[in-house]
């Protein structure tokens, strides 16, 4: 889905851990907020059907049934060509109305990055997610009298192999190469991440998911072409705001008062608006109306990332290693034990 959306498309990892982890940590909100994570978590588990008997079942609806067959295919794929650990995730089914998940992001008011959320495990990232509307609305308005704040709808998320993932009726309405894109990214996850390091993660992750989807779609008689095109317009559409981010950051650190810096803010995003007018053909052709049309604020903009940059160096390092998925992921695994600077230092020598 489209950089700043309302609808968050299966990036989000939500940490769930459970028993006594959740008993063990302090602070009446800490454990609330994990508790939570531990409930909803457990209710979609029990929620799952094995994939084979809905398929199986006379019952289920024709398009499900065609999806699910898809996905078994691509996790076929995944596993004998991708080289990508399946075990028992995306075998099962669960049937959600409506969002997944609810994800809470805060910026300071004159500020374009995240108020950082850390967890146990996977480190810091810039969001929390809930799986109870009105549990996320809270942290919204509680945070919302200081910060700019972003609530947005979860379609999908990974708990980086720890669960047997499930397929969410949710991911049934995408297309051919957004659901292989979707599956091979997230069991990408499971290869490796780094804690704390998105830019890293997602750089990662979405290689592979967009690699391996192209080639999915070459092999199966797939329109590769308009894959490629649509994630052109994304990579467009993610600079232009990464752009317009960069001029709210010069604006934030100029010497002037607050009340000038609020009347300056408003301005600026509506002159990134009148630009993107200007730009919608290049920018899509229209495909971004929507989300331009819903508010903007500075949580909004920390979420725009700068990972299609990153992601032709593990194209890269790919084509190096003889576009050998093995030992590609063998390098990346090297990389990812490394400091920070010094793993992005070493894809450019």
């Amino acid at each position: 889905m489209p950089p700043g959306q309302r609808s968050v498309n299966a990036k989000l990892v939500v940490p769930v851990l459970l028993g006594l982890l959740v008993l063990s940590l302090g602070g009446c909100s800490t454990v609330g907020f994990y508790a939570q994570a531990a409930t909803g978590q457990a209710s979609l588990m029990f929620a799952r059907r094995d994939a084979g008997e809905v398929i199986a079942d006379p019952h289920s609806d024709p398009e499900v049934v065609r999806k699910l067959r898809l996905v078994e295919n691509l996790l076929g794929y995944a596993e004998d060509e991708l080289h990508l650990p399946v075990g028992g995730r995306y075998r099962s089914y669960v049937e959600i109305d409506g969002a997944l998940l609810w994800s809470v992001v805060a910026a300071p008011e004159f500020s374009v990055d995240a108020v950082p959320r850390c967890y146990p495990v996977i480190g810091c990232a810039v969001y929390r997610g809930y799986f109870a509307r009105t549990s996320a609305s809270r942290e919204a308005e509680r945070l919302g009298v200081t910060h700019d704040v972003l609530m947005a709808e979860v379609a999908a998320y990974s708990t980086l192999g720890w669960f047997d993932d499930p397929i969410l009726s949710s991911f049934l309405g995408y297309d051919e190469a957004a659901l292989a894109d979707l599956i091979f990214h997230e069991l990408a996850h499971s290869v490796v991440y780094v804690a704390g390091d998105s830019a890293f993660n997602e750089s990662f992750a979405g290689f592979v998911g967009n690699e391996g989807a192209f080639r999915w779609l070459g092999r199966d008689g797939g329109d590769a072409a308009a894959y490629r095109q649509s994630l052109a317009s994304a990579k467009a559409y993610s600079r232009f705001l990464g752009e317009w981010r960069g001029r709210l950051a010069d604006l934030y650190a100029r010497p002037v008062g607050n009340a000038a810096k609020r009347q300056l803010k408003a301005e600026l995003f509506a002159a990134m608006r009148r630009d993107y007018e200007s730009n919608r053909e290049r920018l899509g052709g229209g495909r971004y109306d929507a989300a331009m049309a819903a508010p903007f604020n500075n949580a909004r903009m920390a979420l725009i990332s700068t990972y299609e940059d990153n992601k032709p160096r593990f194209a890269r390092l790919f084509s190096d290693l003889g576009e050998d998925w093995p030992a590609f992921y063998a390098a990346v695994g090297k990389l990812a034990v490394l400091p920070e600077e010094e793993r992005w230092e070493i894809f450019d020598r």
